[in-house]
């Protein structure tokens, strides 16, 4: 039984209730940074290194950013430091807000009509071969001293980048509303621009022996090892309308990297499915043949996506004016 007479136990001290005002007078943005950089490290000692800031300096912010929004943000351990649930709830805020503070940089610094700043890109297998690289040596020629950063990866990782402002634009093969909920992302927050209709070519090694081959028929090659699209690709439907009745090779590789690809094809004797762009451009580089294979039409547009709730930058808005004109080029093409 409980004793009457023992004292109370200390109350716990409650967790700050957080509001708009109360956040804007405590969080300091060195502290974010701090932080943003200690998740990218992984190991306080290292942010230190990239902060040029001793790491004592680093763990009193880490601690006092945690004393602030009330939980700790970080495990620490003898590898380094790993974040908390909380750490992972609070990660995604802190970067959009880091976001906000390079967009607002951008904004300060623009001069010229965008011929200083950043731009960053998200891409796509389908763009990176020819219209990316296109729209950026377009853009150096007019604007060199803007900063291109290019980041790769599927919708599912760029869009979501893209909706926190982590991104300004997504370059590649436009997804449909399937595609869209799959990213996690809401359509209503994006904007996308068609610039033209990308198809499917059938590609070799320039050393293949079928290189210089001027007719063939599919059934020639399907006894072949394959390279196809990853079955969540834009292209897969396109792929399997183009095998049809006789269905999908049964040796094959489903891949969409680029460079994986190129490898494969050089050192064997395999056959690959590639967007029409970068067959193209392997091909007058002399490092790859496409195969006169017909019945492989259009899969869908390319083109790119932006926030529609936010006006690009300047040096964005000059780099989308080179993808439209690099895109209006590739498109006379098709």
């Amino acid at each position: 039984m409980a004793d009457p007479d023992a004292p109370e136990p200390p109350a716990q001290p409650a967790l700050p209730l957080h509001s708009r005002q109360s956040l804007a007078r405590r969080l300091r943005l060195q502290q974010l940074m701090v932080f943003e950089q200690a998740v990218a490290s992984g190991s306080l000692l290292a942010a230190a290194g990239e902060l040029a800031m001793t790491q004592p300096a680093v763990s009193k912010s880490i601690q006092e950013l945690e004393a602030q929004v009330g939980g700790a943000l970080f495990v620490r351990g003898k590898r380094g430091v790993a974040l908390t649930e909380f750490g992972r709830r609070f990660e995604p805020h802190a970067a959009s807000m880091l976001a906000e503070l390079r967009q607002l940089a951008e904004t300060l610094n623009t001069t010229h009509a965008g011929a200083r700043g950043q731009v960053v890109v998200g891409t796509l297998i389908s763009a990176s071969a020819a219209l990316l690289p296109e729209a950026i040596e377009r853009l150096r020629r007019g604007a060199p001293d803007v900063v291109v950063t290019v980041r790769v990866g599927p919708n599912t990782l760029l869009f979501p980048l893209l909706a926190r402002g982590e991104l300004d634009v997504v370059v590649g093969a436009l997804p449909g509303p399937a595609a869209l909920a799959a990213a996690g992302t809401e359509p209503a927050r994006l904007a996308h621009q068609p610039l033209y209709e990308e198809a499917l070519r059938v590609v070799v090694g320039a050393q293949h022996p079928l290189a210089r081959r001027r007719k063939l028929a599919l059934a020639e090659l399907m006894a072949l090892d394959w390279i196809v699209p990853t079955p969540d690709s834009m292209a897969w439907p396109s792929v399997r309308a183009f095998f049809g009745a006789a269905g999908l090779p049964a040796r094959r590789i489903e891949s969409v990297s680029i460079l994986t690809n190129l490898a494969l094809l050089a050192g064997g004797s395999m056959v690959a499915l590639m967007p029409q762009a970068a067959a193209e451009r392997f091909a007058q580089l002399g490092q790859l043949a496409v195969l006169p294979i017909h019945g492989l039409g259009a899969f869908g547009a390319v083109g790119y996506t932006v926030r529609a709730d936010r006006a690009p930058s300047a040096a964005t808005e000059r780099f989308l004016a080179a993808l439209r004109a690099v895109g209006e080029r590739l498109g006379r093409g098709r």
